[in-house]
C-alpha cells in the first residue's frame, strides 16, 4: 500500500471515500441512522459503527475503492479507540485504506467526541486562553450551516504555541495508539478563523476576513505530516486546502515572494496529498480542459474531491449525477491529479448510490469515456441490457420534469416485469419509488 502512482498513463490511480461516522448507512432500518448534518451526535447503537464500514469496505475491496476517510472516528459513543482499531485493521486486512479526518484547529481535533485528553473541544474549554478569538474578544466557535445536531465547538488559536504543541502532541499519540490507521486527512477549519492580533499579523490584512486561511494551513501542515510520518512512514498525510486551485484564495501558491510558511509548504515531500473541492466549478461550468494546477505544486499528489449526489449545496441526495462525476474526473485527470473524491455514507442497495460509486472508479479508469459506454458497461448487465440502461438514466432525470414520472413508472413497471433476476428487478422498483417521492413532494410546492 506504500507506492503512489502517478495520473501519467491514461488513468487516476486512485478512488477515495469521504463519510461522516453519524450519516453513514450501509445497514439499513437502524433506528438512529441520520441523512445530513455536521457536528451531529451519534444516534444508532453503538455496534453499528463497525458493522456500516465493514460492509463499506467489503464493498469497497471488490469495486476498486482504494481508501475510506472518517470524520468522528474517535467517540466514547461508538467504541472510541478499540473500534476504529478494528475497522482500521480490517480495511488493512482488505487492502482498503481506512485513514482518519480530522481538524488541527477546529473539528474537535483527534479524538472527536468524549473525555478524552486528545478531545481539542474539552481541551479549549478548559484551557480558555488557546481558543480562537471573535473581534470582541469572546471566544470562538464554529457555526456551521449545517443540519440537525450540530455543535457550537470552541475553535483553536493557530498562533497560540501552547495549542500548537497540543496539536503535533496529539497526532503522534493517534498514530502511535493506533498502528492500523492508514493515514490522515488534516483540516485547519472552514468555519472561520481566529480574529486576535497575532493571527492577524501572521496572515495580512485581507486575509483573514474568510471563513478559512490558506496561511493558518501553510503554518501547521508541514510540521503535522512530519509527526505522523514519525510514526508511519506509509501514512497518506492528506492536506485540505477547501479550494479549487482557481479560486482566487489560491493565487497565493503561484506568489514568487511566498511566505516563509507558503515556502515550508512547497517544501514538503513528494508523497504529500492535497485535496481540493470542486462543486462550483462543475455546476458553472468554469473549470476547463487546459486548467492545470499551480506550478510549485505539481510535484505532490492531489485528491479532487466533489459533494455529487448529496444534500450538500442543495442536491438532492440519492440523485444520479453520472455525468458531474465523469467531467470531476476528466478534468482532475488532465489537471494532473492521482485521486479523486466522492461522498460514500450511502448504501449500495440504492441503485442511484450504487451507480454513482461505480462511476467514481470506471472514469477514474477512463477519464474519456462517455455515459453512452458507462451505461454499456457498467449499467446494463445491472438492469436487463443496453436499452435497459438507457431508459434508466431517461427516467432518472425525470427528477426535473415530474409531470413525466407517472409514464415513466408505468414503462418501469413493465420492465422490472419482464426480468427474473432479484437484484435487477430491486433496482428497477428503487428507482420507482425514488421518482415516486420526488412526484409526491412536487405536489406540494404550490401550497407550501
Amino acid at each position: 500500500m506504500s507506492e503512489i502512482l502517478r495520473a501519467d498513463k491514461g488513468s487516476i490511480p486512485y478512488a477515495l471515500f469521504w463519510d461522516w461516522d453519524h450519516s453513514t448507512t450501509w445497514c439499513l432500518n437502524v433506528p438512529g441512522s441520520q441523512n445530513a448534518g455536521v457536528f451531529n451526535g451519534y444516534t444508532k447503537c453503538s455496534e453499528y459503527f463497525v458493522k456500516d464500514y465493514k460492509r463499506m469496505i467489503d464493498w469497497a475491496q471488490v469495486n476498486g475503492i482504494n481508501a475510506v476517510g472518517i470524520v468522528g472516528m474517535l467517540r466514547d459513543r461508538h467504541g472510541g479507540i478499540d473500534d476504529a482499531r478494528r475497522i482500521c485493521a480490517y480495511g488493512m486486512e482488505h487492502n482498503v485504506r481506512v485513514y482518519i479526518i480530522a481538524g488541527l484547529f477546529a473539528y474537535g481535533g483527534m479524538y472527536y467526541e468524549g473525555d478524552s485528553p486528545y478531545s481539542m473541544s474539552k481541551f479549549l474549554e478548559e484551557n480558555p486562553e488557546c481558543a480562537g478569538k471573535n473581534a470582541d474578544g469572546s471566544m470562538f466557535r464554529a457555526d456551521p450551516w449545517g443540519y440537525y445536531g450540530n455543535v457550537r465547538e470552541p475553535q483553536g488559536c493557530p498562533s497560540n504555541p501552547r495549542l500548537r504543541e497540543y496539536v503535533l502532541d496529539s497526532l503522534d499519540w493517534l498514530f502511535k495508539t493506533i498502528p492500523e490507521l492508514g493515514g490522515i486527512q488534516m483540516e485547519s477549519g472552514d468555519n472561520g478563523v481566529c480574529q486576535c492580533e497575532l493571527c492577524k499579523a501572521r496572515r495580512g490584512a485581507k486575509a483573514y476576513k474568510s471563513n478559512m486561511s490558506i496561511e493558518d494551513m501553510a503554518s501547521i501542515y508541514p510540521d503535522a505530516a512530519n509527526v505522523v510520518w514519525g510514526r508511519n512512514p506509509d501514512a497518506w498525510v492528506i492536506c485540505e486546502t477547501y479550494h479549487h486551485f482557481k479560486d482566487a484564495a489560491c493565487s497565493v501558491f503561484n506568489t514568487p515572494d511566498a511566505s516563509k510558511d507558503l515556502q515550508k509548504l512547497f517544501a514538503m515531500p513528494e508523497k504529500t496529498f492535497f485535496q481540493w473541492k470542486c462543486d462550483e466549478m462543475l455546476e458553472k461550468d468554469t473549470w476547463h480542459d487546459e486548467d492545470r494546477l499551480p506550478e510549485p505544486m505539481r510535484k505532490f499528489n492531489h485528491v479532487m474531491r466533489s459533494h455529487s449526489g448529496t444534500h450538500w449545496r442543495g442536491g438532492l441526495r440519492r440523485d444520479l449525477v453520472l455525468d458531474l462525476i465523469r467531467r470531476q474526473c476528466r478534468l482532475s485527470y488532465e489537471a494532473g491529479y492521482n485521486a479523486v473524491s466522492l461522498f460514500g455514507e450511502d448504501s449500495v442497495y440504492y441503485p442511484n448510490v450504487e451507480f454513482n460509486y461505480l462511476a467514481l472508479r470506471y472514469f477514474a479508469n477512463s477519464p474519456f469515456a462517455t455515459i453512452e459506454q458507462f451505461a454499456e458497461d457498467i449499467m446494463a448487465p445491472r438492469l436487463g441490457g443496453s436499452l435497459q440502461a438507457e431508459k434508466y438514466i431517461e427516467f432518472a432525470g425525470n427528477k426535473n420534469t415530474p409531470e413525466k414520472i407517472q409514464a415513466a413508472q408505468r414503462e418501469i413497471l413493465k420492465i422490472a416485469s419482464s426480468l427474473t433476476d432479484d437484484d435487477q428487478i430491486r433496482r428497477w422498483l428503487n428507482l420507482a419509488d425514488f421518482m415516486n417521492t420526488v412526484q409526491w413532494e412536487s405536489r406540494f410546492k404550490q401550497t407550501d
